[in-house]
């Protein structure tokens, strides 16, 4: 038999799990605006400086909280009744999650970098660069996508949506 939490463990791991998840979500929404904010920067120190701020949202309210969002989901999923793959909606949370933390590490991490780049070599000039507009929109469209994918995990955890993952025949034949 398999492991389950205890009423108490699991109402630790939710409260966790909860606060990881506001904490991802408002690190988004905050590089969102602040990606938004970048285009009404008065100076080249102003460019740089939000450039800094959302490096620090990065590392401190983006990426550790989707990781341990990540970890306190698999432990709920497997230690409670819900199971990975045993229903739609905890499996569409599980892929949604873990392409949100790809698209992070594989895009958005390496764009910022780009930025911050150009605007050490160019300084507020940077603004006029084809290039940093072309990333700042990629940034921006982005992170809307990705808080979209965390208001949608969102609202299908209280929902539950879309039923049970049927089985395959050959599985219940076994």
């Amino acid at each position: 038999m398999a492991y389950r939490l205890n009423q108490k463990k699991k109402s630790i791991l939710v409260a966790i799990h909860v606060l990881s998840v506001a904490s991802w979500i408002g690190g988004t929404l905050g590089m969102l605006l602040l990606g938004v904010y970048l285009q009404n920067a008065a100076n080249g120190e102003q460019l740089y400086y939000t450039l800094a701020s959302m490096d620090i949202i990065d590392e401190n309210l983006l990426k550790y909280p989707a990781l341990l969002t990540l970890f306190t989901g698999l432990m709920l999923s497997m230690w409670t009744q819900w199971g990975l793959v045993k229903h739609y909606w905890v499996l569409i949370k599980f892929v949604l999650t873990i392409l949100t933390i790809m698209i992070g590490i594989l895009f958005l991490n390496k764009w910022s970098v780009v930025l911050v780049n150009l605007v050490e070599e160019n300084g507020f000039i940077a603004l006029q660069n084809s290039q940093f507009q072309s990333t700042w929109l990629s940034i921006i469209i982005t992170a809307s996508f990705n808080l979209f994918c965390l208001a949608f995990m969102t609202v299908i955890t209280y929902l539950k949506p879309f039923g049970k993952v049927k089985k395959n025949k050959r599985k219940q034949h076994a």
